[in-house]
């Protein structure tokens, strides 16, 4: 199994066809995009961050690439969420992974008129 996922992640070429002709590259970071494994893989480097001590209220939760966070005021859930982040970003820039705020969003599920502000990065989400 080992194995098979080695292969999976090696040797990866990217295939752009141009009026040129075809323009290789290689693949060296992110997953696998539309893979079976992808989730599964996703799931391996998400493993070590779950069991973190969060902040009071504040729970994390993986599913494919998402994370799901609550609390029961809206302002615990801005100064938990903020924390949330920069514990999230550490850990994310200690395994070299970046986050696209582009691709990031947030839904909040609330009887609240709005919500609070959230940045990744100093970048609006």
């Amino acid at each position: 199994m080992v194995n098979i996922c080695r292969n999976f992640l090696q040797n990866r070429k990217v295939i752009l066809n141009s009026c040129e002709g075809p323009a290789i590259m290689d693949q060296k970071q992110g997953c696998p995009q539309g893979s079976c494994s992808g989730l599964s893989l996703w799931n391996l480097v998400a493993n070590e961050i779950l069991p973190e001590n969060w902040p009071i209220n504040t729970s994390f939760q993986a599913f494919a690439d998402d994370l799901v966070s609550h609390a029961p005021t809206r302002i615990q859930l801005q100064s938990q969420n903020n924390e949330s982040i920069a514990k999230f970003s550490t850990w994310a820039s200690k395994n070299q992974l970046q986050i696209s705020p582009d691709k990031t969003n947030y839904l909040l599920i609330s009887k609240l008129v709005r919500g609070h502000t959230i940045r990744w990065q100093g970048e609006r989400i």
